[in-house]
């Protein structure tokens, strides 16, 4: 063990309490209880909480947007009908027509050395359906 380093077990009981950055999310495999892969972590939508921190209040992550493959980014197309030029989002919304989102209270486990999230069903809700937030 590292000086410095916790236990496994230690470890894995303060990943549930510490903060993480919204990068650690970014790319990790998400996962049904049975091993099913829904898709991988594209983008997440976050929501202020009442505590604030300096001028702004802090944030926590509310939801996931979940791809079936690893088309690039979103680049905010997902969260308007009228973003950008019509060409630009036809081809991106085009690009990731298998993208959902997937609400936070969906996630039951977080493996964060193996960049799992495991849910709880498989149905991502379409993201036009979404307001941008």
């Amino acid at each position: 063990m590292k000086p410095g380093s916790l236990p496994e077990s230690q470890e894995q009981d303060m990943s549930r309490t510490r903060t993480r950055r919204v990068s650690a999310l970014m790319g990790c495999r998400v996962v049904t209880a049975n091993g099913q892969v829904v898709g991988v972590v594209k983008d997440v939508r976050l929501a202020p909480t009442r505590i604030v921190s300096g001028l702004c209040a802090e944030l926590t992550v509310i939801g996931l947007v979940v791809s079936k493959r690893h088309t690039g980014a979103l680049l905010g197309y997902d969260r308007r009908q009228s973003q950008g030029p019509w060409m630009v989002r036809v081809a991106v919304r085009w690009l990731h027509r298998d993208s959902g989102y997937l609400p936070w209270d969906s996630v039951e486990h977080m493996d964060w050395r193996r960049r799992v999230v495991q849910v709880a069903g498989d149905n991502l809700e379409p993201l036009d359906s979404l307001e941008a937030s």
